[in-house]
């Protein structure tokens, strides 16, 4: 990486500390914990000063009138796992903006159930707020937002995140709302997808001939692999390891972050830099609970929210230079494609997936996301 990329990557690393410690939290130095065990770093570093390391989880803040029941699917000793930074950055700005009048109950490690399982008690207001579901997951709800999951067709991560804090994350959120009562508090865009590959080496697309390829149930995914020539395979997440290591499967895609949740760097032989997808991802709270709170909670809430978002950005950006270092000690290889190579990639699939994508989604919603997307980008000097 480039002087400029590291001297980045340790602003934003910095940052997101700053911004911790302001809320109450504050990350020790690492423990020699062993890679791979949380996300997106996947070392064990010494728990928050308000916690003991790998033992009680956050409290609610006693004497708060109004607890809000949090989820999310990772370990809450590592502050550098992405949904653990988010919940507890959450509570702590709540705590700190009501006066102590509001606080969360924080669940981890899927303790309320599956994702499938958190979203529904979300949307049906048995659980307050649900963290961690991809774009993707709520297509069944609300079609548009398959636009997010449409390969290739995000190209800079910065400009995304800025699109999903306007008018597009509004018009989504209206549609949630109205759909499944419930809304997107953040939505990120929190790294590209590539393929995983445990048999062989992916370089090119014929390459990816009849090899069965783990995806995610969603449309504009397994039209990129019937694209590409490969057999769309669905296996859950928490049983890919198991599918990868006995050969059930032969690819999947990833975040190189999210392989460090379920060690999958262990059954991983090389990663190709595909980036073909964005990975974007949200916090959904219930509507129910929402719509309980006066003007006043519902500013602090989301002023909490933002901090989280905030926070949460800043420790994925930060870890992309350990978690590639994590990579290369665990044996895999790193196959960086030459622009020429990825667009081949592209080539063969991007029409293919608009054709079957687009006629779900609204023709006045795709142009006004394409139009957010060229202002951000002309925003920010990425045109």
């Amino acid at each position: 990486m480039k002087k400029s990329g590291k001297r980045l990557t340790a602003m934003l690393l910095a940052g997101a500390l700053l911004l911790l410690a302001s809320c109450g939290v504050t990350p020790n130095a690492p423990t020699g914990g062993a890679a791979g065990s949380g996300s997106p770093s996947g070392s064990q570093p010494a728990a928050p000063s308000n916690t003991t390391v790998g033992d009680k989880p956050a409290v609610a803040l006693e004497g708060a009138s109004i607890v809000l029941k949090v989820s999310h699917p990772e370990p809450d000793t590592n502050m550098l796992a992405t949904w653990n930074c988010y919940a507890r950055t959450f509570k702590n700005s709540l705590e700190v903006y009501s006066n102590g009048e509001m606080t969360c109950d924080i669940y981890p490690n899927d303790q309320l159930g599956d994702l499938t399982s958190c979203m529904e008690q979300c949307s049906q207001g048995t659980l307050d707020i649900c963290l961690s579901p991809g774009s993707g997951n709520l297509t069944v709800w609300v079609p548009d937002i398959g636009v997010l999951d449409i390969p290739y067709l995000v190209g800079d991560l910065d400009v995304n995140n800025l699109v999903l804090q306007g008018i597009v994350l509004q018009q989504l959120n209206e549609q949630m709302s109205e759909k499944a009562s419930m809304h997107m508090l953040s939505a990120m865009t929190l790294g590209f997808r590539n393929i995983d590959a445990y048999t062989k080496p992916i370089r090119t697309v014929d390459d990816l001939k009849g090899l069965k390829f783990r995806l995610q149930t969603i449309d504009s995914h397994i039209a990129m692999a019937e694209a590409w020539g490969a057999v769309p395979t669905t296996v859950a997440f928490n049983e890919l390891y198991s599918a990868a290591s006995t050969g059930v499967i032969d690819l999947s895609d990833n975040c190189n972050y999210t392989l460090f949740m379920k060690n999958l760097q262990e059954v991983t032989k090389y990663i190709s830099d595909t980036q073909h997808i964005a990975n974007v991802c949200v916090a959904l709270i219930s509507d129910k609970t929402y719509n309980k709170l006066t003007p006043e909670q519902q500013d602090i809430v989301n002023r909490a929210a933002a901090d989280a978002r905030r926070a949460s950005l800043g420790v994925v950006a930060a870890s992309e230079i350990s978690n590639t270092e994590k990579l290369l000690a665990a044996g895999v290889e790193l196959i960086s494609l030459t622009d020429e190579e990825r667009q081949a990639f592209k080539d063969a699939c991007y029409d293919y997936c608009l054709e079957k994508v687009l006629p779900t989604i609204d023709s006045d919603f795709y142009q006004l996301y394409l139009d957010e997307y060229a202002t951000a980008a002309k925003m920010i000097g990425k045109a």
